[in-house]
């Protein structure tokens, strides 16, 4: 299948493939993978490693698909398409790039969708800067035929950001611990990179949906409200790299916590839109899930949806607003001792978060690290440390969700992989000002307004305001400690290596760089507006 170049041949292929369900049966024999690419404004020396990390693992039978999108700035993607247009075309490498397309990463990966050599069989989503290991597509094989009849198959994620090793702990920590659970293991969502999806199901859901800026997750709740199975498979077999920055990597949190929470309120709203409107309720997909296996499934969901988030949002506003009023009466001299017990309430729920974190982290037992580093103990201080490196994102898991419940949308953010040309202090300053410094400053004041020079004394508010405060600063020194460390030798000594060296280019197919713009296309209308629901 060669590059559609004209937009009526582009738009027949989404009107023909996207919407068309595959009858035919995949077999051990007929396996072959689209292996998809979605890039927007990548370093493409990144996004080339990937690419021929991918030709050292692939078989003849299997395509490359790249589509870069949503920005307009040549020199990052032509140094791409000149790249693709260099290869024997019997690689069937293929690269697109589109300035402007609706429905975030969903709206790319339907154009894949569309796109896909019809011959593959399963789709293999992978982000610009993950590099297949060389047992990558062999492990594919064996999962998909341990798991002939599941959707999805999702493999975990990996870091080889050596410098960021705190980092990279607390990140894995969902991979390691959270979906590594067997109620989950057995009914994950998608994570998005090394996501493997049979092609014929992800058509008859009608493609991808971009109700949310997590589409990942959002596809698999889709999957098994249509009785479609997945399963997490714990074998590592590629590597990223971790955002470069301490700045990136908040809000790249933040995208993943908006995002699921924008799932997680569709499904509390669900059984209330099926009561208050019966039309809604015939629209729903149909299960033929027993009840006692719909909860299970429902219990898996909202676990996974949930892992990075937490309920301390209420209470974190609550002594904003008590601390205030609390600071407003002791100085015009009116008593305030009326607010020591709403602290108290307030520190008894942040020590049952603290206490569950710990207890979580404290269980990990690094299982995925263990299988890339021979011979690597996962010690208490290390899971303590991993915990700290948790604390930094408190206030993003307990606050940046809000906005979901009055409808606000949120655009679709890419985490950069490559530092800023900037100094090390200027990188320290911009990394110290993006910490989340609300709880920090919070609990000094509190300290203050309960320490023995107040009217207003408690030992023990006290004692918890300077524990929280402490924590907070040791887990804000730790995250710059890891940030700092991060010098631009040992970046770069993290940027992707091939496993192996690609095909040699055969100088007959090596042909000029095509430059026609790619005009833009809307393929999103009847997925883009696809809610989540209940069972």
């Amino acid at each position: 299948m060669t590059p559609l170049t004209s937009a009526s041949r582009m738009m027949h292929g989404v009107q023909d493939t996207v919407f068309a369900p595959v009858s035919s049966q995949s077999t051990t024999a007929t396996i072959a993978f689209s292996f998809q690419l979605m890039t927007r404004a990548e370093p493409p020396e990144i996004v080339i490693a990937t690419i021929k990390s991918l030709l050292a693992v692939k078989q003849a039978v299997d395509e490359i698909l790249i589509i870069d999108n949503n920005h307009t700035d040549k020199s990052l993607y032509q140094p791409l398409a000149a790249f693709c247009e260099s290869l024997d075309a019997a690689l069937n490498v293929r690269f697109y790039h589109i300035d402007e397309i609706a429905g975030y990463k969903a709206g790319a990966l339907n154009l894949a969708l569309a796109w896909m050599d019809r011959r593959c069989s399963h789709i293999v989503v992978v982000d610009s800067d993950y590099e297949a290991l060389p047992h990558a597509r062999e492990a594919m094989v064996q999962a998909i035929n341990d798991y002939p009849e599941h959707t999805l198959l999702q493999f975990p994620q990996f870091y080889r950001s050596a410098h960021l090793e705190d980092i990279h702990s607390e990140l894995n920590h969902y991979f390691n611990h959270h979906l590594y659970q067997p109620r989950n293991r057995i009914r994950a969502l998608s994570t998005g990179t090394y996501a493997v999806i049979r092609r014929r199901d992800l058509q008859q859901l009608g493609g991808w949906s971009g109700a949310s800026i997590t589409e990942d997750a959002q596809m698999g709740v889709l999957m098994h409200q249509h009785d479609m199975r997945s399963a997490f498979i714990p074998t590592v077999i590629a590597t990223g790299l971790l955002p470069a920055t301490l700045c990136d990597l908040l809000a790249q949190r933040q995208r993943w916590v908006y995002g699921n929470m924008q799932i997680f309120c569709r499904y509390l709203a669900a059984p209330l839109l099926r009561r208050l409107h019966p039309t809604y309720a015939a629209s729903m997909a149909t299960t033929k899930h027993s009840k006692a296996e719909q909860r299970r499934y429902q219990r898996a969901h909202l676990s996974q949806l949930s892992a990075w988030v937490n309920g301390t949002g209420i209470l974190i506003l609550l002594q904003l607003i008590t601390v205030m009023v609390m600071a407003f009466a002791l100085m015009v001299g009116h008593d305030s001792t009326w607010a020591l017990p709403i602290l108290a309430v307030i520190y008894a729920g942040y020590g049952v978060f603290l206490l569950r974190r710990l207890w979580a982290y404290l269980h990990d037992q690094a299982p995925l690290t263990q299988q890339m580093q021979r011979g690597y103990r996962h010690s208490i201080p290390k899971r303590l440390r991993t915990w700290l490196m948790h604390l930094n994102f408190w206030e993003v898991g307990a606050l940046c969700w809000l906005p979901v419940l009055w409808g606000r949308q949120k655009p679709f953010v890419c985490t950069p992989k490559i530092a800023p040309d900037a100094t090390q202090s200027a990188l320290k300053h911009a990394n110290s000002r993006a910490l989340p410094k609300l709880l920090l400053m919070l609990n000094a004041l509190t300290a203050l307004l309960v320490s023995p020079l107040s009217a207003a004394y408690s030992p023990i508010l006290f004692a918890c305001a300077l524990t929280v405060f402490g924590l907070k600063l040791i887990a804000a020194r730790l995250a710059l400690a890891n940030y700092s460390a991060a010098s631009e030798a040992e970046y770069l000594h993290s940027l992707p290596e091939p496993s192996a060296p690609f095909p040699l280019l055969n100088t007959e197919y090596v042909k000029p760089l095509n430059s026609q713009k790619m005009p833009f296309i809307e393929t999103t209308d009847r997925v883009q507006d696809k809610q989540t629901i209940n069972f």
